[in-house]
């Protein structure tokens, strides 16, 4: 039912009013992760609040999000001593709810700068008449994130049982972090590049051209992130984008599943998993297994992307690798190769051994088909096509 070191945090897979009570019972202090809010949104406006009370609201949400993360429970009233003491709920019916949502959504939008992703709200039912609304807060690898109040941006942490001002070491840290970040996500996929390019990474690939796909969650550059790797052999979200299945071994970077070419016996497709989450697959035969300088059709390619990506999808989250997830994809000795679309249009020919595309960001609030768009558009240009046309004129995914 809940899941922490020391601390009492709820689960989102496990919602209900008999936990809520739990807290209750088993007088459960606010923490640094866990909030308590008595607040009433009669007919589910978000406006029925004081305006000194929504902004309480909005900074302790941005203060969660430059710590650790944390919840908040809105319709849970407290005692003098600040213990959970009854579910009041707060003031509106599950028909609300939705319409509630999209005034909050619009709030958080407008007073938290940068945007803050990944905020879930669950309604749980306490009566016909009203519900208690269990608010999400990730860490977020965006941070730090002001509260603008409409003339200055200020920035907040939580501690213990509330929130105080960032100060200058504090600012200076997190901007550090956000920096470093992007740095070390762009280094990780050079230093690969490096490695598949000296042939250093895994069994014995030809100098032909080849598509490496990077799949970078900000949550694997965080020390001490780490998934399990046990017991994924039989796991087909982890495949190749071929969709081969072929062979696997386990080894100092993570899980290694791979294909071999039948005449040459080199590797022609692979999928390295790591142990923090990031995913490298790498795409041989479809890039320069067909014909003499030839990659295969390029619609075909993209669209085998986009289902990797969807298999991946499923995979990181099963095992807790929370977004943004950054997306690369760099084509390496691809001078003087072409492909076609739809096998009728040809391309023009690449004019240098590496291209790198766009990046992609998939985050909580896209779906894939958005968060690679850039990344596709990218590949499309590099052979001379205008865009991806994986996609219609208004940017949605359209396969026909």
């Amino acid at each position: 039912m809940f899941y922490g070191v020391g601390i009492m945090i709820l689960d989102k897979n496990n919602l209900s009013i008999n936990v809520l009570q739990e807290l209750i019972d088993n007088k459960v202090f606010e923490n640094k992760e866990l909030e308590y809010k008595n607040y009433t949104f009669t007919d589910g406006k978000i406006s029925a609040i004081t305006d000194k009370e929504k902004d309480k609201f909005i900074k302790e949400i941005a203060a969660f999000a430059n710590t650790n993360g944390g919840v908040i429970v809105v319709g849970m009233q407290e005692n003098e001593d600040r213990l959970p003491q009854q579910l009041t709920g707060c003031g509106m019916k599950m028909a609300d709810f939705d319409d509630w949502l999209s005034s909050f959504r619009q709030v958080v939008l407008s007073k938290i700068r940068p945007h803050l992703h990944g905020v879930e709200c669950f309604p749980v039912e306490l009566s016909d008449k009203t519900i208690v609304i269990v608010v999400f807060i990730p860490k977020s690898y965006s941070r730090p994130h002001s509260f603008w109040d409409g003339n200055k941006d200020e920035f907040y942490l939580r501690y213990a049982n509330g929130i105080t001002n960032m100060d200058i070491d504090d600012l200076r840290k997190e901007f550090l972090f956000s920096s470093s970040l992007q740095n070390q996500i762009l280094q990780f996929k050079r230093d690969r590049i490096s490695m598949i390019l000296s042939n250093e990474c895994i069994g014995n690939i030809d100098d032909n051209a080849k598509l490496v796909l990077h799949v970078l969650p900000e949550w694997s550059f965080e020390l001490g992130n780490l998934i399990s790797i046990s017991n994924i052999s039989n796991d087909t979200n982890i495949i190749p984008i071929s969709g081969d299945i072929g062979n696997y071994r386990y080894n100092a970077d993570g899980f290694y599943r791979y294909s071999n070419n039948d005449e040459t016996h080199d590797v022609d497709t692979y999928i390295q998993l790591f142990h923090n989450g990031i995913i490298e697959a790498t795409e041989i035969k479809l890039i320069s297994g067909w014909k003499e300088k030839l990659i295969f059709d390029l619609k075909e390619i993209q669209s085998a992307i986009i289902q990797a990506m969807n298999r991946y999808q499923c995979f990181l989250q099963k095992h807790g690798v929370l977004k943004p997830w950054h997306i690369f994809i760099t084509l390496l000795n691809a001078k003087g190769y072409q492909t076609t679309w739809t096998y009728k249009n040809s391309s023009k020919l690449i004019d240098r051994n590496i291209v790198t595309t766009q990046s992609g960001i998939w985050r909580e609030d896209n779906n894939i088909d958005d968060a690679i768009k850039p990344v596709l558009d990218s590949l499309s240009n590099a052979f001379g096509f205008e865009r991806s046309y994986c996609y219609d004129k208004e940017g949605k995914i359209n396969f026909k």
